[in-house]
């Protein structure tokens, strides 16, 4: 009996690690589930109360952006990075919304080379309004971002009130669209 005491115990934890497992898969498939269908729409609601923040501007190190920049009106704060493929996959998203004007665009490279960002955005065009630079991710531990692209939607106070995690796609324009139409 000795002899099987340990090969029980692990049979027992591989077993309890499985069942965990399973019911948190469960249970995250039902909260994305209940998010997308509930509401129509792929933004979360969620609500982050920034703190008073200054970052480096990235094109002029005179200038920062900060909580000033998005007082009073609803702003998009992107957080991206010139090495992130899904990112480059929603700049034609960031690029129409600077277009269309609907709202006030503000980028955060996240964990990047200034002058690897620069290139990017020189290439690919520049579709905010002020670029902070965040190289050491500091910012974004106020926020909880683990991963970009993460994309912000900031009330006239300076909170977060909506998030979308992962690019951008045709129908965040539309989602952006009819949030701001609900909360003029």
């Amino acid at each position: 009996m000795k002899k099987f005491l340990p090969f029980l115990t692990l049979l027992f934890l591989v077993g309890l690690i499985g069942i965990s497992t399973y019911n948190l898969n469960k249970k995250q498939a039902v909260e994305q589930f209940t998010n997308s269908t509930e509401s129509g729409i792929h933004f979360v609601k969620t609500k982050i109360i920034l703190p008073e923040f200054s970052l480096p501007n990235l094109f002029d190190e005179n200038q920062e952006f900060s909580k000033k920049d998005l007082v009073g009106k609803y702003s998009v704060v992107n957080f991206f990075a010139s090495w992130c493929t899904t990112c480059r996959a929603e700049h034609d998203i960031l690029l129409r919304l600077q277009n269309e004007g609907i709202i006030d665009l503000y980028g955060i490279a996240w964990r990047d080379i200034d002058e690897n960002t620069k290139s990017y955005l020189n290439k690919s065009g520049n579709p905010f309004k002020k670029i902070a630079k965040d190289s050491r991710g500091l910012f974004t531990q106020i926020t909880g971002i683990e991963a970009v692209p993460e994309t912000l939607l900031v009330d006239p106070r300076g909170n977060v009130v909506m998030r979308f995690r992962g690019n951008l796609q045709e129908f965040s324009i539309d989602e952006i669209r009819e949030f701001l139409q609900k909360n003029k």
